[in-house]
């Protein structure tokens, strides 16, 4: 005879499947490689300086479980400093594929600072999104692409 579900063996499984979900959600909400690194090991604050440039694994720092490689310890200081100011958009996604509230992988040369963010870019062959992004913006305006891509990214993540 099967019995039937007690009160809190019910609110245990509905509990074990909320927990679930958020933790599924959060492994995804940072774009990461294998090794779990953010950036594909692109350096954060190298992208504020001028020009994205590869980290070194041996000159790293881990911010809310995500980890980030730097290009010398200077650059790791000035993260440290303030981290939020450094943080890719949309956790690393592609900021042109956020416009329809998808998460893409990115080439880490492709890059725009938008505001004092950084946004990254999908990049191959046939399809460059930093530049669909740039005539997108010239017929809206760049404030209203983030806007929408901000929209998306909150609907995905709560934040």
């Amino acid at each position: 005879m099967i019995k039937p579900f007690t009160p809190a063996l019910l609110a245990f499984c509905l509990f074990t499947a909320v927990v679930s979900v958020w933790a599924s959600a959060a492994e995804t909400r940072h774009n990461l490689d294998a090794s779990g690194i953010a950036i594909k090991g692109y350096d954060p604050v190298s992208y504020h300086l001028g020009k994205p440039a590869k980290g070194k694994n041996e000159i790293f720092m881990s911010h809310k479980n995500v980890t980030y490689l730097f290009v010398n310890d200077d650059n790791r200081q000035t993260f440290k400093k303030d981290p939020a100011q450094y943080l890719p958009a949309f956790g690393g996604w592609c900021a042109w594929a956020m416009l329809e509230g998808q998460k893409v992988k990115i080439d880490p040369k492709r890059y725009k600072i938008v505001a004092g963010r950084t946004f990254l870019f999908y990049n191959t062959f046939f399809t460059d999104t930093l530049k669909k992004w740039n005539q997108r913006a010239q017929k809206e305006t760049e404030a209203a692409l983030v806007k929408q891509a901000d929209n998306h990214w909150q609907l995905l993540t709560g934040q």
